[in-house]
């Protein structure tokens, strides 16, 4: 299955296109077999709107890449230990 659709094909598909996004995330609706727009599974949206809110923060940016580093020197927190220290 392609992740594109002809307008006139999505049409006829409306009621039932929410099950596609299930197999893909994004399905682009094309006009005149050019992507006109695209519909998108909300989850998926969500998530990179998530990801562009944290990209464009610069202390959440900060945080992660201190904590990239530690994983990179092994300093590491064993989750029994963190289920430990919070009680």
């Amino acid at each position: 299955m392609t992740n594109s659709l002809d307008i006139s094909e999505a049409r006829k598909r409306f009621n039932t296109i929410d099950r596609d996004l299930k197999d893909r995330p994004v399905i682009y609706i094309t006009r005149h077999n050019r992507e006109a727009f695209a519909i998108v599974d909300i989850d998926y949206l969500e998530t990179v709107m998530e990801t562009i809110e944290v990209l464009g923060d610069p202390e959440a940016m900060q945080m992660l890449n201190e904590s990239l580093r530690a994983i990179e020197r092994g300093e590491l927190i064993d989750q029994e230990d963190v289920e430990k220290e919070l009680g």
